[in-house]
Order: C-alpha cells, then sequence, then structure tokens
C-alpha cells in the first residue's frame, strides 16, 4: 500500500491543489524523477507527514499558512518531545527532520507554489559527530571473525559478509544491495552501486575478504539461492536477497558469542576499520573516499578515536612524561 502524506486524513483535503497532500505527492514524484531511491523517499515522506499532522492539529491545512513563527514552533516542539521512553529526540534526529521540511518548503518556493519559504530562516540545531562507544582493534576483530561455523553454508555466507563489511567499510545497506558481478575479484574492487546520497563509487577489497567471498561462491550461494533472477550476492535461507535487519541480528549475536567486551553490529566493523587504517598511517582523504563521506569533517570524527593510541605511545615512550 503507498503510504500516502495525508494517510487518514479527509478525503477533501488531498484533493485541494494547493494543499500538503497533492503538493507533497508531487514533490516526492520530483524526488523520484530525479533518482532518490525509494528507502530515502520513504523516510522522508515519514519525517514530512509528522509535520502535516503537527499543523493539522492546530488548523493549518495548506502549505501557505506555514509562517516562519509555526516552523519555530515546531523546531520548539520537537524541543521539548519525550519519547515512551521518556528520552528527549537527539540533536541529530531534530535536525534530520527539521531539514527534511526546510528542503520541502524550499521546492515549494523553487516550484512557484509559494513566493518565499517559511523556513528560509531557520537556524538549524548544532550536532556533534561522534564516534561509537565501542571500537574493536585487530585481536577484537580476529575474534569475532572466527565466531561463524564455517562448516554450514549460512555460516560460510556470514563469514564471508563480515571478512567484506569489514575489509572494505561500505555501509549495511551498501553490503546487502552488493550484486555477485559487482564483485571484481582479478582488480581487488567492490562496485557500490547507489550507496548514500545515490552516489556510485568504488571501493578496495583486501586479498583475505575475496578468498572468502569465492569459498562462499563455491561452496554455498548455489545451495541457498532458489530463484534464477536474484543476482544478489549474499542469499537469505528463503533464497532472496538477505535483509539488513538479519545482518544486523546475526552481526551482534557473533560479537556476544565472541565474549569481546564491546556493543555493536554491522557498523562498528566500519568504524573500526576507519580508525585502525588512521592509526596505521592512511591519508584521511583516502579513508573518506573509501566511506563514500560526502564532507571530509564527517571523516575527521575518527582521528579523535585513532589520538587516544597516539597518546599512549607517546606516554611510553617520550622522555619528558
Amino acid at each position: 500500500m503507498q503510504y500516502t502524506l495525508m494517510q487518514n486524513r479527509p478525503i477533501g483535503e488531498m484533493k485541494k491543489p494547493n494543499g500538503f497532500g497533492i503538493l507533497g505527492e508531487a514533490y516526492f514524484d520530483d524526488l523520484a524523477v530525479n533518482q532518490y531511491s525509494p528507502r530515502t523517499i520513504i523516510c522522508k515522506r515519514n519525517m514530512l507527514k509528522k509535520f502535516v499532522d503537527w499543523c493539522i492539529a492546530r488548523e493549518i491545512s495548506l502549505p501557505e499558512q506555514v509562517t516562519s513563527n509555526i516552523i519555530e514552533s515546531f523546531q520548539r516542539y520537537l524541543h521539548h518531545y519525550r519519547q515512551d521512553n521518556g528520552k528527549p529526540l537527539t540533536p541529530s534526529t531534530q535536525r534530520i527532520r527539521l531539514t527534511a521540511i526546510k528542503v520541502f518548503f524550499e521546492w515549494l518556493s523553487e516550484k512557484g507554489h509559494l513566493v518565499l519559504s517559511p523556513a528560509r530562516y531557520l537556524k538549524l540545531p548544532s550536532v556533534n559527530q561522534t564516534l561509537p562507544k565501542h571500537i574493536f582493534n585487530e585481536s577484537d576483530v580476529e575474534q569475532v571473525l572466527n565466531m561463524p561455523d564455517i562448516k554450514t553454508v549460512t555460516g560460510l555466507r556470514n563469514r564471508a559478509m563480515m571478512e567484506v563489511l569489514y575489509s572494505s567499510a561500505i555501509r549495511r545497506l551498501e553490503l546487502v544491495n552488493l550484486n555477485q558481478y559487482d564483485v571484481d575479484i582479478d582488480n581487488g574492487v567492490l562496485r557500490v552501486r547507489h550507496g548514500k546520497g545515490n552516489k556510485d563509487r568504488i571501493v578496495p577489497v583486501g586479498k583475505r575478504a575475496l578468498h572468502w567471498v569465492c569459498r562462499y561462491l563455491e561452496e554455498a550461494r548455489g545451495k541457498l539461492i532458489k530463484y534464477e533472477a536474484c543476482d544478489n550476492l549474499f542469499i537469505s535461507t528463503s533464497g532472496k536477497g538477505i535483509k539488513a535487519g538479519t545482518v544486523s541480528s546475526c552481526f551482534q549475536k557473533y560479537i556476544q558469542k565472541s565474549g569481546v567486551k564491546k556493543e555493536g553490529s554491522c557498523h562498528i566493523f566500519r568504524h573500526s576499520a576507519a580508525t585502525l587504517m588512521l592509526e596505521n598511517g592512511a591519508d584521511i582523504r583516502v579513508i573518506q573516499s573509501m566511506l563514500g563521506h560526502a564532507s571530509l569533517a564527517t571523516t575527521q570524527i575518527y582521528t579523535k578515536e585513532s589520538i587516544k593510541h597516539l597518546k599512549e605511545v607517546h606516554q611510553k615512550t617520550h622522555p619528558a612524561k
């Protein structure tokens, strides 16, 4: 079922040519035409629907009725909002929701539906980018990688997935979306198609990870596949492409089973790879390209973690410690 912006609202509101319903669907259609991923569009729908519901509860049913004061009022609402567990929304979550609204109204202005965007002066909450609490060291990684039972088809698949994730530092969704033809074994690279921001990139992958991929392809994938049309590299027990949630759950169990006293699932491999490469002398711009970060500032958060290692060495070796 299509998730509409005005779901559960009277049909009359959907028919207003200048209402949230019609203009919202035109906006999402424009995103689709411009090759935004379905997942991104769904996320934007969810965020805008929360704003629309808030507006309609205050008898604001048309975008043209939204003023800068109303936008600021919604920003205060988000700041004071408490979730079911009693915790506030994180600054990052608030920023993401407000950005979705800001971009929507900018689009309305660009398309001539509004003279000016009421969100043009909106100041987004500042967000301090931080690493997750836990980062694997080299010993931790090896301990976790040895957890799958490689005598089983799923265990061999899972070992290959973890090796690829750790070696290439790609994202979880990029991993599950890999096509079997995206792996270039001869050149030692992966082709990541439609990554974050709908951008393609090529990333290196190590010989050890490729060894496990080859073993998986030779010994396991054929036993899992049930549909000839399925080109996904990693296959679930149902014979289709494996789901992101399944991968997270699986990796989390291996980490817990390993005895490593650190929490995480997929992203801990990505973060650990980036941190360890920096500690071993990799240039930060190389890390930026590998991770697919649009901004170097995003990559620089890894220097905060790698500096811990430098401080330890400094304390142990500097004569004036």
